[in-house]
């Protein structure tokens, strides 16, 4: 499998228009092909796991505790690899990739994490530039995605607090702020409202809601029924190490006649 083309596909975009090269445009945005994770050799975490993931959709990723769900996300980032099986990311194998090329992968997924990860020292802005300043862009670009970022997350003028003095559900709004500034095609968000009280995780879930109204796809991990209650979407159902899809929410019950495929269940809508 070929690394990324340098400055061609997986390149971000700032404005309206193609992330992509035009090859990329019909694939889907995840494949998982069969996927082994395991970190006991008695105790597989993904066992053959099998899942395809559209553009464009927003997909809730649930199960009991144990069954994978941040495992899975982390494979995607290649924060780690699989042990077998691949992960495509419109087309290219997420595990193959050089590490000269894992920068370029990240720089299209936005990763938002239950425990915030800001510095609290730092200010708002200071928090959210990074993932910009890293890529190399003017200070005057800066300026400008980082105030539109913290505007679409309801903090417009807290740029200059300190993260530390906020309040937890202002943290995650940074959080969020950081990981769709660079306006990535995928949002990756591991139990983003866990440490949030009720009312403030259904009010970050519309958070979620408007960035993928806007184009974003979004793999919302959770274990919190609540949230998967509020409006019926795509569920998967991690479990014994497969996938169990289920179209339209929780309320539908998943068919039993596609046992036989290795856990494969694909949207079908």
């Amino acid at each position: 499998m070929a690394a990324f083309p340098p400055q061609a596909a997986f390149r971000p975009a700032f404005r309206q228009g193609p992330r992509y090269d035009p090859s990329a445009a019909r694939r889907p945005i995840l494949v998982f092909e069969d996927v082994y994770k395991s970190y006991r050799a008695d105790q597989p975490v993904l066992r053959g796991m099998s899942l395809t993931i559209e553009r464009g959709e927003f997909v809730f990723i649930t199960g009991p505790s144990g069954a994978g769900k941040s495992t899975l996300l982390r494979l995607v980032h290649r924060t780690e690899r699989v042990d077998d099986g691949r992960i495509l990311f419109l087309g290219r194998d997420v595990a193959r990739l050089t590490d000269a090329s894992v920068p370029a992968l990240r720089r299209n997924i936005g990763f938002v994490f239950q425990d915030f990860k800001l510095v609290p020292g730092w200010t708002v802005f200071d928090n959210v530039a990074i993932a910009l300043e890293v890529l190399g862009l003017p200070s005057r670009a800066i300026r400008t995605r980082v105030g539109e970022a913290l505007e679409r997350v309801g903090l417009a003028g807290r740029g200059g607090d300190a993260a530390g003095v906020l309040s937890g559900g202002e943290q995650q709004r940074v959080a969020i702020a950081r990981a769709i500034v660079g306006e990535p095609a995928l949002i990756l968000a591991d139990e983003p409202t866990g440490n949030l009280d009720p009312q403030l995780a259904i009010d970050l879930l519309g958070l979620f809601e408007d960035i993928h109204d806007a184009g974003t796809t979004v793999l919302f991990a959770t274990h919190d029924r609540t949230l998967l209650d509020v409006r019926p979407r795509r569920v998967v159902v991690l479990d014994d190490g497969k996938a169990t899809d289920v179209p339209n929410g929780l309320g539908e019950q998943p068919c039993d006649d596609d046992d036989d495929d290795g856990g494969e269940l694909r949207m079908t809508g």
